[in-house]
């Protein structure tokens, strides 16, 4: 009898919900992206969009905003607003507000 309890014991919680990861986990972020990389900010202010309004990981966040920064100051990217080409394209991040 002991040693079917021993078994139950051993089994993996099933209840338990599975990691989920953000949508840039299983991307390469580079700086000369910037269709990608202006997803990330503000079409009116060109500032970075943060943590809660993107849904990133804090890892992944960081790095998208070293790339912006990286984009903006060797010229790919304008650094007061959004690209225009880019103002059309679909908002990748959850929430409704975005540009």
């Amino acid at each position: 009898m002991l040693y079917l309890y021993s078994k139950l014991v051993q089994m993996e919680n099933p209840y338990k919900e599975p990691q989920k990861g953000c949508i840039l986990c299983s991307v390469n972020v580079d700086y000369k992206n910037i269709q990608l990389l202006s997803q990330f900010i503000s079409p009116h202010t060109g500032r970075i969009y943060g943590r809660h309004l993107t849904g990133l990981c804090g890892k992944k966040q960081k790095e998208v905003s070293k790339a912006i920064k990286k984009a903006q100051s060797m010229g790919f990217m304008p650094v007061t607003h959004k690209h225009p080409q880019f103002m059309r394209d679909p908002n990748i991040c959850s929430t409704k507000h975005l540009g």
